[in-house]
């Protein structure tokens, strides 16, 4: 930050990039190249950095035993296997879950043993296992993380954009399906299923507060016997991989040593808030449809600002002497065009 008094004298510390008025000419406050003044600024609107959310889901294999051996004709002991379809949020476009339908997603499977003897935090250490070791969720990359926790096995995503759209436990009956009077073709029969859970999500840090219930048509409902938690899988916003994404593509225009956009790449692990601000300007001499006629124009500039140190502190003090600073978007957007003449 300097003012232009210290710009004009070189007394200006290197990396300003926050201009500020202490002489009778010029803008109130300069952002780079570009110029705000009071009687110009519509709004302005700030939105903080959020974290990303990872889906994830935590079956209890003890419950799965019991739901088995409910029926005293039922025993543990069998085939089972865990279906996961994994899909993405709009924003990403991976090759990896490209598929025949208009949504990307990519089933995955799981299939292990339960004997008559099992505990069930053997199997869930069984489960884990045979991922690991036939690496059934490792493809160009690693997929999902899956852990064991005593009587529980847990699949997490490794990044925001993956959301669980189905999970389901199986066990094999060779009697399902008959086909005649003597055979049966048998198939997986579904014994627990996940289900999403409400959430809320921090409108300030964007940490995610998950429920216990489902929403259904009718409303809300408690998960049934035969049912676990599907946590949901949410994207960061304004963080390094967010930026790299939708603003600074890594293309060899934007990282070659001699790049002139080099200087406005994200800093890598780096978190940045959002400032928009709308202005408002009479233009005379551009119209050109009669004689005298004035041009108006509104343009949206939108800051990204490294939540480090004091420069979102220093950005935002600047800012709320030209307007309030709106942090709601419903705000913000409510008249899009209050102002503008």
């Amino acid at each position: 930050m300097a003012t232009e008094s210290d710009i004009r004298d070189k007394k200006a510390a290197k990396g300003y990039n926050v201009i500020t008025k202490d002489t009778a000419k010029g803008p109130e406050l300069r952002i780079g190249n570009t110029r705000f003044n009071t009687a110009n600024v519509l709004d302005i609107q700030m939105k903080n950095h959020t974290v990303e959310n990872l889906a994830k889901a935590e079956i209890d294999i003890a419950k799965l035993i019991q739901l088995v051996t409910a029926d005293s004709k039922d025993v543990q002991e069998g085939s089972y296997r865990i279906v996961i379809y994994v899909g993405l949020s709009m924003n990403s476009q991976d090759s990896f879950y490209a598929n025949a339908f208009p949504y990307r997603g990519k089933p995955l499977f799981i299939e292990f043993p339960i004997n008559a003897s099992d505990e069930a935090a053997d199997v869930a250490k069984r489960i884990v296992k045979i991922a690991n070791k036939y690496l059934l969720f490792t493809a160009q990359e690693k997929i999902l993380d899956v852990t064991a926790e005593e009587d529980s096995v847990i699949f997490e995503g490794v990044n925001g954009y993956q959301i669980f759209k189905d999970i389901k436990v199986q066990k094999y009956d060779p009697n399902a399906n008959q086909i005649d009077c003597c055979n049966n073709n048998g198939a997986f029969i579904d014994i627990m299923k996940g289900a999403p859970v409400t959430y809320i999500t921090d409108p300030t840090t964007g940490e995610v507060t998950v429920g216990d219930q489902v929403l259904d048509f009718d409303g809300l409902r408690d998960l049934e016997d035969n049912e676990f938690a599907i946590e949901p899988g949410l994207e960061a916003f304004c963080d390094y991989n967010w930026i790299i994404h939708n603003l600074r593509l890594p293309t060899l225009a934007n990282t070659y040593f001699w790049s002139a956009n080099k200087s406005e790449m994200p800093v890598v692990g780096g978190e940045y808030t959002q400032f928009i601000i709308r202005m408002c300007v009479d233009r005379d001499g551009i119209a050109g449809g009669v004689v005298g006629q004035r041009a108006t124009t509104v343009t949206t500039h939108v800051l990204y600002v490294l939540d480090q140190g004091t420069n979102v502190a220093t950005v935002k003090a600047e800012l709320q002497k030209l307007a309030t600073i709106k942090t709601d978007a419903d705000d913000a957007l409510a008249d899009p065009f209050a102002g503008a003449q």
